[in-house]
Order: structure tokens, then C-alpha cells, then sequence
């Protein structure tokens, strides 16, 4: 049994530990930490102490590891090291992909007129080009005179217009009612494929068989865009169709704004008259005459809701 001096428990020392035979202190199970009984200084001191330790140990690590370069053994062991590790971290070779064989492709059957038509109008590259090989004319029409190149400037196939002009396709083809691929580009609005037919030659004044021009069609489908393009090119802005109908006049008969202020912008005349003697702005009073009285005739109907 251990015995403690009174200097000791006030101190709150202890006995020095029993020591074993190997030289090992026996750790004191009842012993107080003695960091517990450091002041704010002795801990701060033993803290900067314990960093410096810890960057020493570092230091002298860094330098083993090290490589020095004063001869040229000291660089070939360098490179040595180096192709090791990238011999180490080297990516295992991908293996190789199974070849796959082409399938041989089946041979296109003979186009006929039909079927290069209806590929003309959904962008069939394919088979416009097996027609167009194996000797087929490419002005080639159906009943109603349409050509492959009116349903792809209609449809806005913008590459098979070039495939097909490139083939020798008429660009003033006429239709039934004798109307050109720019009637039909209009007609659907494409705006780039206009572009490119008036830039080949293509008139941007032809006529139908009702006189009416590019330009009446654009007013009619709303494609401003295509108008004011016609009106550039040189589009005879009060040209009459055989009602006598002005671009102007169709602006106003179908409620399109727009195109009725592009036209104005552009000078179209307000007193050109019609067959009917109207000019578009009596036919904007009789327009709206004809809707004000409509409205005013289901005025107190039973149906009619308030």
C-alpha cells in the first residue's frame, strides 16, 4: 500500500510510477492529467513547443525525400523515379471494340412519278436522288401541273430547291393556274427559299391566271416578312388582279394589319378602285358597316349573352 505525504495531497503530486521490468512505467489508473495543472502560459508554451516539434518533423521528411541534383547519377535517379510513377498510375489499355460489318444496302426499286412527287414534299433526299438518276425528268408534273420543285418551295426545303434546280428544274414552272414557285413560296411563308429563286432569275411579278401577283398571295397568308422582300426586289405595289384588287385591298378585305401598314409605308395608293368601284378605304367603312350592323342584329336576342 502506497503512502502519501501531506506535501504531496495538497500539491496534488503523486508517486513517482511503479517501473516494470523492460524499463515500462506502469500507468497510475488513479493519476490526474497533469496538463490540467498547467497555467494559461505553461499550456501556450507547450502548445508552440509541440507545433515546432511537429514542423521539424516535417522539414526533415521533406528533405529525405528529396532528391538531390549534383551529378548526373543524382538526375537519372530523378527520371528513374518519375517513369515508375507513371509507370504506377498508368491507364490499362482499353480493349479493343468488336468491328461491326457494314450491311450492305438494299438497292432503291424504281421511283416513279408519284413517289418522287410526295418525296419532294416531305424532304425524301433519297429517293429524289435514285429518280433523278436513273433518268427521270425533273420537270415532271401531276395532273394539276405541279412540279417536285413547287411542293419543296412550299414545304421550305430549302436543300432540295438547290438539288433540284441544280437537276434543271424549270424555276418558272407553272401550275394549273400558272402559277411559279415563287407564288408557292409565298404561299407557304419561306422566306429564305424566295430569296434564293429570285436570286436565280425568277420573276417577281408573274402572274396567274386571275392577275394576281406574289405579292397579292403574301397579303392573303399574312407573311410580312415575304411582302416588304417583294416590295424590295421591285413588286409592283399597286398591281390589280382581275376583281381589280390592289395588295392593299386584300390587306383590308382579310383584317391584316400589319401588311395594310407595311403598304402604306411603302406609298400603295388609298383611291385605287376595285371592279366594285370601292377603294380600300370604302371597303374598310363597308367592312365595318357590314360588322356593326351584325352585331347590332343579335341585339336583344334570346341567345345573345350580355
Amino acid at each position: 500500500m502506497d503512502f502519501i505525504s501531506i506535501q504531496q495531497l495538497v500539491s496534488g503530486e503523486r508517486a513517482d510510477r511503479k517501473v516494470l521490468e523492460f524499463g515500462h512505467r506502469v500507468p497510475d489508473p488513479g493519476g490526474w492529467p497533469r496538463d490540467w495543472r498547467l497555467g494559461p502560459q505553461e499550456a501556450m508554451a507547450r502548445e508552440k513547443l509541440k507545433l515546432e516539434e511537429e514542423k521539424k518533423k516535417k522539414l526533415e521528411r521533406f528533405n529525405s525525400s528529396r532528391l538531390t541534383l549534383d551529378n548526373m547519377k543524382d538526375l537519372e535517379n530523378l527520371l528513374q523515379r518519375r517513369r515508375e510513377k507513371r509507370l504506377r498510375h498508368k491507364v490499362p489499355p482499353r480493349e479493343p471494340e468488336p468491328v461491326v460489318e457494314p450491311q450492305p444496302q438494299v438497292p432503291l426499286e424504281p421511283v416513279d412519278l408519284d413517289t418522287f412527287l410526295k418525296a419532294a414534299a416531305e424532304n425524301q433526299e433519297a429517293l429524289i436522288d435514285k429518280y433523278l438518276t436513273d433518268g427521270g425528268d425533273p420537270n415532271a408534273h401531276d395532273k394539276l401541273h405541279r412540279t417536285a420543285l413547287h411542293w419543296a418551295c412550299l414545304k421550305g426545303h430549302r436543300q432540295l430547291v438547290n438539288k433540284l434546280l441544280a437537276a434543271g428544274a424549270a424555276i418558272e414552272a407553272q401550275d394549273l393556274l400558272d402559277r411559279t414557285p415563287v407564288f408557292w413560296a409565298c404561299r407557304g411563308g419561306h422566306l429564305d427559299i424566295l430569296k434564293l429563286l429570285l436570286n436565280q432569275g425568277a420573276r417577281v411579278n408573274a402572274q396567274d391566271k386571275i392577275w394576281s401577283t406574289p405579292l397579292h398571295v403574301a397579303v392573303r397568308t399574312g407573311h410580312t416578312d415575304c411582302l416588304e422582300h417583294l416590295i424590295e426586289c421591285g413588286a409592283h405595289i399597286n398591281a390589280q388582279d382581275k376583281e381589280g384588287d390592289t395588295a392593299l385591298h386584300e390587306a383590308v378585305r382579310y383584317g391584316h394589319h400589319k401588311a395594310t401598314k407595311l403598304l402604306l409605308l411603302y406609298g400603295a395608293k388609298l383611291g385605287m378602285k376595285n371592279v366594285a368601284s370601292l377603294t380600300p378605304v370604302q371597303l374598310a367603312r363597308d367592312w365595318q358597316r357590314g360588322l356593326r350592323e351584325a352585331l347590332q342584329a343579335h341585339v336583344g336576342h334570346p341567345r345573345t349573352r350580355c
